[in-house]
């Protein structure tokens, strides 16, 4: 991934603040191995945003932050970033780097692009995910729609490009109304995950003994806007002899917890600060609240939905 940070100030984005919360509450579940025994694999931009998480909330201390710039100034600029002493930067382009990267112990790995779909992307999953080690979450970010905010010329040719590179999973006749609003999601959530679960049993194809097969199960499948409409899948990477410790995990115990294509949108409301304190006030029993039917019911059901994971920002109002 090169050059996002000059671009996107990951600070101002609270509806990526609270996949961010999600995926740390997911990993504090599973019960694979201890947290802070993961390895952290991920695109830190100059903010090192999800490594000062990890670290503080998981306590994750082998980090690895790729970054596809080879410009010196700007490599200077990230070492000088680097928000703890167990962060080690790679620059390159994610290709090149993750086939250096160890993946023999449990990881998790967040391949976070912020622009559209592309094979190399699908590449970097499926090269994770071939060496990835029981217990590893795997999850990837893209831009969540097809050319959004494009003319009708760069749609259909957006449309041509994903499938001349995405054939096994659009018809030679599929049109953009094959890959509009939910079927796009659709259309992400099934060639990616395909290209996981096919990458790990080529993997194990031969393997002695059946017990070390690895499955790949989705765990997650997040949509949500802080500008561009996102969408983020997860899955985890699973031996037959771990079975048990995904089970003991409970991930069917969290609200945002996907197997399927019923992607959990992450909807921030939008709302004053006295309606924020207000419908804090009535946590966890908002839905009860008959009292606060000013506040749009959109805005409340949003607000109950993400509550616990979404930014808490501190506003000084003029008396």
């Amino acid at each position: 991934m090169a050059g996002s940070f000059n671009k996107i100030d990951y600070r101002l984005r609270p509806a990526k603040h609270a996949e961010r919360q999600m995926f740390v509450e997911l990993i504090r579940r599973l019960r694979f191995t201890p947290t802070d025994a993961y390895k952290y694999v991920g695109f830190g931009s100059v903010g090192f945003i999800d490594f000062r998480l990890f670290y503080r909330a998981l306590g994750v201390t082998d980090m690895v932050s790729i970054e596809g710039t080879d410009e010196p100034e700007e490599q200077a600029r990230f070492q000088r970033n680097i928000p703890h002493e167990c962060v080690r930067m790679e620059f390159g382009m994610s290709s090149a780097v993750l086939p250096t990267i160890d993946f023999s112990t449990p990881s998790i790995v967040w391949l976070d692009y912020d622009n559209a779909l592309r094979r190399s992307m699908a590449s970097d999953l499926a090269l994770v995910a071939g060496q990835a080690a029981s217990g590893t979450f795997l999850a990837v970010s893209v831009v969540g729609a097809l050319a959004p905010n494009q003319s009708i010329e760069q749609r259909d040719r957006e449309v041509a490009r994903l499938k001349s590179q995405f054939k096994e999973f659009l018809a030679p006749d599929a049109t953009h109304a094959d890959l509009i609003g939910k079927k796009f999601g659709e259309f992400v959530r099934v060639a990616l995950g395909q290209i996981v679960r096919d990458a790990v049993a080529d993997a194990d194809a031969g393997l002695q003994v059946p017990e070390d097969a690895r499955q790949a199960y989705q765990a997650c499948y997040f949509t949500y806007r802080d500008g561009l409409p996102m969408l983020s899948l997860g899955w985890l990477i699973v031996a037959e002899k771990d079975r048990q410790a995904m089970e003991d995990s409970q991930l069917a115990g969290l609200s945002f917890h996907r197997d399927g294509a019923d992607a959990y949108v992450i909807d921030v409301p939008i709302v004053t600060p006295l309606e924020l304190r207000e419908m804090e006030k009535r946590l966890p029993n908002l839905e009860a609240a008959n009292d606060l039917d000013w506040i749009p019911l959109k805005q409340r059901e949003a607000f109950a939905r993400s509550a616990r994971y979404l930014p808490h920002y501190v506003s000084i109002e003029p008396s």
